[in-house]
């Protein structure tokens, strides 16, 4: 059962060992399976529990703050229709939830850099 993902896109990792194991892990997996999905393994490394048989990682796991560090489900389904979460600068917005992302992504950049308050209007919230 799968209760809870990470997107694998962005992420900070400190140096310590169960950090380096789950690369390493990850890493391996990839060598051997390339046409696996990189975003999958790195959860099913970093989540799934030990068991006899399997040592799991001891990693810690931390969430970035979702406004600050936003995907474009966040931004154009919940974000835009909020005059207080308006006013937030995010650290990056990671159009990933969209198909038409070029878009999206100068929407962003009207929106963020340049000011224009309507710049998100044109968008449905999903792929419409």
């Amino acid at each position: 059962m799968r209760i809870w993902v990470y997107n694998s896109r962005f992420f900070y990792l400190r140096p310590t060992l169960p950090a380096i194991e789950l690369l390493d892990r990850v890493a391996d997996r990839l060598s051997r399976d390339p046409s696996e999905w990189d975003q999958a393994i790195f959860n099913e490394e970093l989540f799934f529990p030990s068991h006899p048989g399997y040592i799991g990682l001891h990693a810690s796991k931390r969430t970035m703050d979702h406004y600050l560090f936003m995907n474009s489900k966040v931004l154009f389904k919940e974000v835009r229709k909020d005059d207080d979460l308006k006013r937030l600068k995010p650290v990056m917005v990671h159009v990933n939830y969209h198909p038409d992302k070029l878009p999206r992504m100068e929407a962003v950049v009207e929106f963020y850099f340049n000011g224009k308050q309507d710049a998100f209007d044109m968008f449905p919230d999903g792929s419409d």
